[in-house]
Parts: C-alpha cells; sequence; structure tokens
C-alpha cells in the first residue's frame, strides 16, 4: 500500500499536481523584483544625468548590439566584439574609442554609428582578409 502511496506521489509531483507550494513562491519574487524596480526607475526619472563619460559608453555599447545583431556584419567581425566586450571592460573599450576618436578628428564621429562600429572592429582585433593578405607582387 506504501508503494502505492508513493508511486502516485511521485507521479503527481512530476505531473505538477502536487505543486501549489511551488506555485506561491514565484508570487513572492514578482512582488520583491518589482520593488527594486520602482527604486530602479526613481533615479532614472529624477534629477541627474549621466555622466558625459557614461553616455558614451552607453552610445558604444549601442554600437556593438547593433553590430551583432546586423545581418552586415561578418561573422569574424561579430566574433572580435564579442571577444573584445568578454575580456575587457566596457570602460577600457570606452577609453579606447575616444582615444581613437581624439587620434583621428574629422574622419570618426560619434554621430555616425557606421564609423563608430568600423573603430571598434579595428579595436578590437578584427583585420578583413582582404586587408591581411598582402599585396600581389609583380615581376
Amino acid at each position: 500500500m506504501r508503494g502505492k502511496a508513493s508511486f502516485i506521489a511521485a507521479v503527481a509531483l512530476v505531473a505538477g499536481l502536487a505543486a501549489p507550494a511551488q506555485a506561491a513562491a514565484p508570487k513572492k519574487a514578482p512582488a520583491k523584483a518589482a520593488a527594486p524596480a520602482k527604486t530602479a526607475a526613481a533615479p532614472a526619472a529624477g534629477a541627474h544625468a549621466p555622466s558625459p563619460e557614461v553616455e558614451r559608453a552607453m552610445l558604444y555599447l549601442k554600437v556593438l548590439i547593433s553590430g551583432l545583431q546586423s545581418d552586415k556584419v561578418e561573422p569574424p567581425a561579430k566574433g572580435a566584439l564579442v571577444g573584445c566586450i568578454y575580456t575587457n571592460s566596457l570602460q577600457k573599450i570606452s577609453d579606447s574609442m575616444d582615444k581613437v576618436i581624439a587620434e583621428n578628428p574629422g574622419k570618426i564621429h560619434r554621430e555616425n554609428p557606421s564609423e563608430l562600429l568600423s573603430a571598434m572592429v579595428a579595436i578590437c582585433g578584427y583585420k578583413p582578409a582582404a586587408a591581411a593578405q598582402p599585396a600581389p607582387q609583380g615581376r
């Protein structure tokens, strides 16, 4: 008799019939998650804006994400971007981007995402196959 009861309890558990205790737990979790969302939204609507450094970091992150989502960016370039963000902090990437932009006035504009993406891919170490191969030498 105990064997049947254990078996039925196990089947009920697997089938989700004995999950009312588990169903109660997620109800508490969203309530806890809702409280931080309110406090997180308050600073966004608050009095101070992010620093210029943070604004630029957000721009560079948007460019990086757009590059990863684009069908026009080659997979090896996407791999370089992922490797870059994986091994470097966003601050380090942002500092490198700022340095490259400062060293190339008039060539790279923050208003042009394509130029930013090209600079970022280069900073991250990607070299296109055509540029990586030496030009053929004539006789």
